[in-house]
């Protein structure tokens, strides 16, 4: 298995992981399966973010097939003075789970921050994906605060 960057010709892969994870939290929080988001505006989310230099999206690959996937924004904190990352969309699929490969993207993801000088690095996992939360916790990550969300109409 590969870590890698993620390049435009993963984009379908991508993009079809992500709704994995989108099935599942849409399941355990007992929600109405809503229509998607338009295809073409997630594709161009897609290369925008591949085109940032603040954002890397990651992926894990073996035999030319993408088991997952994760993005990191890097973030100034003018604050504190560093640099921190949040890491957002980890997802590993559902028949790779298990295998180390959610740990390699981590340990991929954590090389890259100290190579870059990121302090810090945060993610949100919603309430209901407690097998997430445990593997979170195997990677050193600590609950250290509560995070507020907007919605925005």
């Amino acid at each position: 298995m590969e870590v890698r960057l993620a390049t435009i010709k993963d984009k379908d892969e991508v993009l079809a992981l992500l709704d994995e994870l989108l099935v599942e939290v849409t399941k355990k929080r007992e929600l109405p399966t809503q229509p998607s988001k338009s295809q073409k505006l997630r594709e161009d989310m897609f290369l925008e973010l591949l085109n940032r230099s603040d954002v890397k999206i990651f992926v894990a690959e073996e035999d030319s097939k993408l088991l997952g996937v994760a993005d990191l924004f890097i973030l100034p904190v003018m604050r504190r003075g560093y640099h921190q990352g949040h890491l957002e969309d980890l997802v590993v699929t559902e028949t790779a789970r298990g295998k180390g490969v959610g740990s390699a993207i981590m340990r991929h993801i954590k090389e890259y921050c100290k190579e870059n000088n990121v302090r810090v690095m945060k993610l949100t996992s919603g309430f209901e994906l407690g097998d997430a939360h445990k593997f979170y916790e195997k990677q050193g990550g600590v609950h250290t605060e509560k995070m507020f969300r907007f919605e925005i109409n």
